[in-house]
């Protein structure tokens, strides 16, 4: 998907902290997954529309990873998200 898509949570998933990890309810479905700490700080980013550079900005200020490997990885991520609808990517306003 092209970065400059902005992606936002959709509705009717809503997440619980468990630990450092992270349970994303789907309601709709009666179905959750599971999210480690790295998918767990992105779902949090995505409290508020963002582009992937602004999901990575993020991302490289929290944890320890270098600029492109981080941009490869939440490229992965959003696309999985996406494919799963628990996210939509489109254009307007961002964060």
């Amino acid at each position: 998907m092209p970065e400059e898509h902005v992606y936002r949570r959709r509705p009717e998933f809503v997440a619980a902290n468990v630990g450092d990890e992270m349970a994303v309810l789907d309601l709709a479905h009666g179905t959750y997954l599971g999210f480690n700490t790295t998918a767990a700080q992105v779902w949090r980013l995505l409290s508020e529309p963002r582009t992937l550079e602004g999901l990575c900005q993020a991302m490289t200020r929290d944890f320890d990873v270098d600029a492109e490997r981080c941009r490869r990885e939440i490229a992965e991520l959003l696309d999985k998200l996406v494919a799963d609808g628990m996210i939509e990517a489109g254009d307007g306003p961002v964060a």
